[in-house]
């Protein structure tokens, strides 16, 4: 390519408002959910706490939301880091050049743009963390735990990783959905005696994020038992 050519792409590239970003590393084994996706003035991410930072990326919004107790981070507008506890509905993807906003804190890197966020997730099923423990009986005379706090959400999306971060939240060790509808925590195991059901009778369905389908989220007085291992 001669240096005309490569000043008259510059010069296109500029004019169309194109400009290339690095992919950056997400730490702490964050998964990304969308590389870009639309936000609105009543937010994306259920709880949003936003903060406007003059260092940001998206590693480093990832690290602030992690260390404050969020599983859901994500970053927009260049400046804007939004922690979460949830997702408040499906995530509607942008164009991933709708993302076209440079970081605060590292020009190298995407951090959003106009009321368009780039969404991460901490993988709170993977191994290491919760392990399931199957499928336990609760009704109401006979709960499967014997003390618990109850937790309801905006939305069943990515019910189970919700119901997890927020027992974690609560500083207890386990987790159970119920009827894709409840979710349970407590800090001791299920009572001695509780039933364990069969797997089929734990089949309510909840969504998960973009194209990933469904999951189990307990059943009718059946409650889907986590501990937390690690």
């Amino acid at each position: 390519m001669t240096a005309i050519h490569l000043t008259a792409l510059l010069v296109l590239s500029f004019a169309l408002g194109v400009r290339s970003f690095l992919a950056q590393s997400i730490p702490l084994n964050w998964t990304t959910l969308s590389v870009c996706a639309v936000d609105n003035p009543a937010r994306i991410l259920a709880g949003d706490a936003t903060t406007q930072v003059a260092n940001n990326t998206p590693a480093s919004c990832v690290a602030t939301c992690a260390a404050d107790g969020f599983g859901y981070a994500g970053v927009e507008f260049g400046n804007e880091c939004h922690c979460g506890t949830g997702l408040v509905d499906a995530l509607q993807t942008a164009p991933a050049t709708d993302c076209n906003m440079a970081c605060t804190g590292d020009g190298d890197f995407a951090c959003g743009g106009a009321w368009r966020i780039q969404v991460y997730s901490f993988p709170a099923l993977r191994p290491g963390s919760w392990a399931y423990q199957g499928c336990i009986a609760d009704a109401p005379t006979t709960p499967a735990f014997s003390t618990f706090t109850t937790h309801t959400f905006a939305t069943t999306l990515d019910f189970v990783n919700q119901c997890l971060q927020a027992c974690s939240r609560d500083g207890l060790t386990f987790a159970g959905v119920e009827d894709a509808s409840v979710c349970q925590c407590s800090g001791a195991a299920p009572v001695t005696g509780a039933q364990r059901v069969d797997e089929a009778e734990c089949t309510s369905l909840c969504p998960l994020p973009g194209d990933a389908g469904f999951e189990f989220c307990g059943g009718v007085e059946r409650l889907g038992v986590y501990k937390l291992v690690g």
